[in-house]
Order: structure tokens, then sequence, then C-alpha cells
């Protein structure tokens, strides 16, 4: 194929793959082949052609362009190209810094239900796809209303995800994030946390939560592999509480403890 002609299909259709990790201090990428392997998963259900090696060598090269003392969100994308199908793909990177003393993780954030639902039996919300414009649209309105995301709920009314984290609550000892079956994005941090619960007192549990459940909670945390964890101020006409968030913080220790500990297995 041409390669001045090819047709773009992440381009002109949202077919593509993405994954965006945390780069500690030193160019550490505790999670790095958690990402690959679900990148590679969504490649495989989705018909994309992926390169474990590829994966690897752009990863090493982006790497090398951030300085050893910069913590940074690194993303890496797989563009897929061809006539009807994804006949071929490439991979770019892309990062950018991140700087110290976030608010967020002590002041908490603030959301509100999205203005439309989400789709439970859809499949594509088990991947982290480029098609991503409904996260970014129910996003920006959030923020257009004076938050910082935006909740979704399923055709059912059960809680789902935010735009861009998984969502978790304590209550009575446990740590309780929807499952996978109402339609959300199966986070790497999401995982780690669920495993890291015991070691603070909690007992982890996946299953349908309502908006009842989010009033009773305890906290209510957002998640994903570049914030972590992050508590949640408030869901408007759900929820509220005040700082200091004592199982936020310390879920986010045991959370970097362990990613660290599991790196070197």
């Amino acid at each position: 194929m041409n390669p001045t002609c090819r047709i773009n299909r992440t381009l002109l259709y949202g077919e593509g793959l993405f994954e965006t990790l945390r780069v500690y201090h030193g160019r550490r990428v505790p999670l790095l082949q958690a990402h690959r392997r679900r990148m590679a998963r969504g490649a495989e259900a989705l018909g994309f052609p992926f390169s474990a090696e590829a994966f690897e060598e752009a990863m090493e090269g982006a790497l090398k362009e951030i300085p050893e003392e910069q913590e940074a969100r690194l993303r890496i994308t797989l563009e897929v190209f061809g006539e009807e199908k994804a006949e071929e793909s490439q991979l770019s990177t892309h990062w950018s810094p991140l700087t110290g003393g976030d608010h967020r993780s002590t002041e908490g954030v603030r959301i509100l239900l999205a203005p439309f639902q989400r789709s439970s039996s859809s499949p594509l919300l088990q991947f982290k796809t480029t098609n991503y414009f409904e996260n970014s649209y129910a996003r920006r309105w959030a923020k257009g209303q004076g938050f910082d995301d935006a909740l979704f709920l399923n055709e059912r009314g059960e809680v789902s995800e935010a735009t861009t984290a998984n969502i978790l609550l304590i209550h009575r000892r446990r740590l309780i994030t929807p499952p996978l079956s109402v339609g959300l994005l199966p986070g790497i941090a999401r995982h780690f946390l669920l495993l890291s619960a015991d070691q603070i007192g909690l007992s982890p549990e996946e299953r349908i939560v309502t908006l009842q459940e989010l009033q009773e909670a305890e906290e209510i945390l957002l998640s994903n592999a570049v914030v972590e964890v992050l508590p949640v101020q408030e869901i408007a006409g759900a929820f509220t509480r005040s700082p200091p968030f004592g199982w936020a913080k310390s879920l986010r220790a045991a959370y970097r403890e362990n990613i660290f500990l599991w790196e070197k297995k």
C-alpha cells in the first residue's frame, strides 16, 4: 500500500487503541506490561495488527525523551490503516510533565451525572479505543458546569464509570466497584487497587452500585493509572464529603507500594 494515500482508519472512524501510563522518577513505569497486555487483547479482539516488540521499542524511545527526575503522563496510540479493514498499524507516543502538589489528591474532585446514559451492551467499552468523543464530550460538558468530571450511568440506572476513571466506594470496610457487566473499562489501576484493599483492612468487592449506595458511602474514589487515586468531594445531588480523606490516602500509599513490589516479580 502506498503510504502517501493509505486510509487512516483511526482518524476517519476512531478505529484504534491507546494506553496512558504514569512515568515515575527514574523513568520507571511499573505497570508497563499490564498496559501492553491490555492493548494486545484489544487489538486481537478488534482485528488490529499489533506487535509486542514494536510496543516495547516505541516505549523505550519515548522514555529516553523524559528527564530522569521528571514524572510524566505518557500516551501510546495504536493507529490502524486499511481500505475496508485494519491492514497495518503504527504506534505513536506523546508525553507531558506531571507537576507535584496536585490539590485534587487532598481536596477531592467534584463530579455530576453525565447528560446521557451508557449502553452496557456496547462491545467497545471493555477496550481503550480512540473512539473517545463520547467521553470527552461529557467531560467538557461537566467542566462547563463548573465540575471536574462526569459520571456515567447505564441504561438500567446503574453506576458505571467517570469519563477518564473508574469509580470505587468505601462502605462498611469494603472497597466496592461496579463489575464489567454494567459497561466500563477494566482499568489497570482499578485492578491493582482491589488487590491492595486487604492491606489496609478493606474487603474488595465487585458488584452493582446504585445512586442510593453512593449517598451512603464513607468515601468515593476515582482511579486511573496516571492519577492513581483521587477522592471525590461531591457528586451533585448524591454525595458530599470534606477532607481529610483518610481511606483515599491509605489506599494510594498501598497501591504505590505494591505496584513497585509487583514490578520486581
